[in-house]
């Protein structure tokens, strides 16, 4: 017991630690993919909907993040401004273009078909009346935009096509992130040029796209526009992105309304430019000369080179790398449950995925990360819920009336800005737990379960103290079950 009041009195101090500034600064430069989800006639839904409003357009932007987290692990969400929220993901891999702009169209889609079928309503803590119109309304919807910038951190001097990220220290940990460049100020203009369930790309990832024949179909040039500050002003393409098999097999050209040509300017382009073109009827047609076209007269080609060279420099490098947005005066405090089924003392294991870039294809116990605004039980057993659909409670110190995770060890986690904390506990699967039910995603790729017998004989990869851990959690279990 004395033991375990001293590891209690290291795991206090290790969270007094949190507030701790970091001094260190980072020096390093990637590739980032931002995408933008915006809410259509939100305006009018907040005249019309005025008692109720904030309630779906906050559910609406909590489910979106939700979404794409469990999608794209990687992503992370820079910011909610106004009626949007703009996320952006590293890109390590050249084939990340392509998987990345499907999953946006399609969780674009996804949210757009609810709001027209009114599902997304369903889980709102609301009356059945407020739901009902809620539903009947059918006023506000989605439109999304994605594009690229190359991005660096801590240098006074940036090169050609780099955009900056800097840190403003609002107060003691706390800050804001914010991005300049030629890049930022162009995604954000052609956000503009996009309307309801369409998704406008910059030229820089339609090039890319370009270059794969599946892809290329899913791009429309609709017009051309003079963007204030973008190519010394001459034209931009205007590009929107439409894979049919997210729109229920309709193709982009019967995807317009019935009327979508009354009073929309940028529907009323596309038809114009083809019957009667400002341009060369090419530059609207044929996609993959237009972009080449564009690309040389632009002189452009060394800037997709340069993209290509950040992205491999990223795949090869053993220096500081990992998520841009993360912030630099706190450390991260990694909360892992080692899950046990109390009738037939087997503990559930985890193998992470493949894709992984720390530790994959590795056995381990699952992980969840601490918070401000949640207890750190309550955090644990949330995100095993979501990760796993698993029913747990953590085991706690009951003799303290600050009950908190009874931890098993503390570790160190390598990570981009030094050493991570985290701790182990011990948690009770509280609901039984069929391994079928977990579904294959990004973050794991199977669970399986491990008797105490079997801990000895397992060789297969697994992370750092595997099986002493296992070992651990054994031990723990039959004391506290009398076995």
């Amino acid at each position: 017991m004395v033991e375990e009041k001293r590891t209690l009195d290291k795991y206090s101090k290790l969270i007094e630690d949190l507030n701790e500034e970091r001094e260190d600064t980072v020096n390093r430069r990637s590739v980032e993919l931002f995408f933008s989800f915006d809410i259509v006639n939100s305006s009018a839904y907040k005249t019309i909907n005025y008692t109720g409003w904030y309630k779906v357009i906050n559910s609406l932007f909590k489910k979106i993040q939700k979404t794409v987290t469990k999608s794209m692990p990687e992503a992370e969400m820079w910011r909610v401004l106004g009626d949007e929220i703009i996320f952006i993901i590293s890109i390590k891999e050249n084939s990340s273009f392509f998987v990345y702009t499907d999953m946006i169209f399609k969780i674009l889609n996804d949210f757009v078909k609810q709001l027209k079928d009114g599902v997304f309503f369903d889980d709102l803590q609301v009356t059945d009346d407020e739901k009902l119109l809620m539903k009947m309304q059918k006023i506000i919807s989605l439109k999304a935009a994605a594009w690229i910038a190359i991005v660096r951190e801590g240098v006074e001097k940036p090169e050609q096509y780099d955009n900056l990220l800097e840190r403003y220290k609002l107060r003691e940990g706390y800050e804001l992130m914010e991005f300049l460049g030629n890049d930022i100020d162009a995604g954000f203009r052609i956000k503009k040029e996009t309307q309801i369930r369409r998704m406008v790309i910059s030229f820089e990832l339609a090039y890319i796209l370009s270059k794969n024949t599946d892809f290329i179909n899913n791009l429309n040039i609709i017009t051309y526009k003079s963007l204030k500050g973008i190519w010394q002003n001459r034209l931009y393409p205007i590009i929107w992105y439409h894979d049919p098999k997210y729109v229920e097999n309709v193709r982009f050209e019967e995807s317009f309304f019935y009327d979508e040509r009354e009073g929309n300017p940028l529907a009323e382009e596309y038809f114009s430019n083809r019957a009667n073109p400002r341009l060369k009827i090419e530059m609207y047609e044929n996609v993959h000369d237009a972009l080449f076209k564009i690309l040389s007269d632009q002189n452009l080609k060394g800037k997709i080179d340069k993209i290509n060279e950040v992205i491999d420099e990223s795949k090869n490098s053993t220096t500081v790398s990992g998520n841009l947005l993360e912030p630099q005066f706190f450390l991260r405090l990694h909360c892992v449950a080692v899950c046990y089924d109390k009738n037939t003392m087997r503990i559930l294991i985890m193998k992470r995925s493949d894709n992984r870039r720390k530790y994959p294809g590795q056995w381990e116990f699952g992980c969840a990360k601490g918070t401000l605004e949640r207890s750190l039980c309550e955090q644990i057993e949330t995100e095993y819920l979501e990760d796993f659909e698993l029913e747990i409670k953590v085991i706690c110190d009951a003799e303290r009336d600050d009950r908190q995770p009874v931890p098993l060890a503390l570790y160190e986690a390598e990570s981009e800005q030094g050493k991570d904390k985290g701790f182990i506990s011990l948690a009770e699967i509280v609901k039984p737990y069929d391994i079928k039910v977990f579904k294959k995603g990004a973050k794991h790729s199977e669970v399986r379960w491990i008797t105490k017998e079997e801990v000895e004989g397992f060789n297969e990869e697994a992370v750092k103290d595997f099986k002493s851990t296992l070992k651990m959690a054994f031990q723990k279990m039959e004391e506290i079950n009398g076995k």
